[in-house]
């Protein structure tokens, strides 16, 4: 996809974000002009991917660009993750699967401009996601394009300078998020998609937030459990295209928790 469609398109997504949220559109999409001319955050980007191609020898997936020239190449759910964050201002977001920290970067670079908020992320290092067997992988459609490195952990990707909004924990997001004190505002899933998996880690987390928490799930179309949670929990949630990595594939879903209803009063 061009890069001028990438960016007609999550325009137009930030449209329906303003609709399904109430929030004035004009705010949504300064912030993503707001993204868009952080060059210093772009800087430090290609800074750290740099360094891990030269020092690890990593250039798989966004690692192949030498340099990037524009947030838009990035897939959608990033700049989503940015924008949330800085509308909605939470005090705590919890994130499940971290791999090499494109999520993470971007969502402690908002709580960096909102100078407060903390970001909890749960993941297994790379190695030893592959020690459980294929059937177990995160990520089971998309071959060796995530193995990378044992030495490296969980969000190398990260610019140290944004380390202090962040705790990382390295360990199974079933067993760690029921020992979690914290109430949160904001979940971002993007671990292991399957059936099974993410319908135990939807409802573990949904234990976890706060009453008008916002729910975002990546990879939706990989099953269906999801869908299913939110017919369930009677969440009428948004879908999205993704925009940059798979043009018009439908890849993220949105839910507010205290959106439990039949989404009448959305198109009043």
């Amino acid at each position: 996809m061009d890069i001028s469609d990438t960016r007609k398109c999550n325009l137009f997504n930030f449209e329906m974000l303003a609709r399904f949220m109430g929030a004035p559109e004009h705010l949504l999409i300064g912030f993503y002009e707001e993204l868009l001319n952080d060059h210093d955050f772009l800087a430090s980007i290609n800074n750290r991917i740099a360094e891990i191609r030269e020092k690890w020898g990593f250039n798989k997936g966004i690692f192949a660009m030498p340099s990037i020239d524009s947030i838009d190449w990035f897939a959608f759910e990033r700049v989503l993750i940015y924008v949330l964050i800085r509308y909605l201002k939470p005090n705590r977001v919890l994130e499940t699967g971290v791999y090499y920290g494109g999520n993470t970067a971007f969502a402690l670079q908002a709580l960096a401009r909102n100078q407060g908020g903390k970001l909890v992320s749960i993941d297994y290092p790379d190695s030893e996601i592959r020690l459980k067997g294929s059937s177990e992988a995160r990520h089971s459609l998309v071959g060796d394009s995530e193995l990378y490195e044992p030495r490296l952990r969980p969000g190398f990707m990260v610019p140290l300078s944004l380390y202090e909004h962040w705790e990382l924990i390295e360990g199974d997001s079933l067993k760690v998020i029921p020992d979690l004190q914290d109430t949160f505002d904001l979940y971002i899933h993007d671990s292991d998609h399957s059936m099974p998996f993410l319908s135990r880690e939807l409802a573990a987390a949904w234990e976890k937030l706060s009453n008008r928490a916002l729910v975002l799930v990546d990879d939706i179309d990989w099953s269906n459990a999801f869908f299913a949670f939110c017919v369930k929990q009677r969440l009428f949630p948004l879908l999205m295209t993704d925009n940059g990595k798979d043009n018009l594939r439908v890849r993220t879903g949105i839910a507010l928790r205290g959106h439990a209803n039949n989404g009448n009063d959305l198109f009043t």
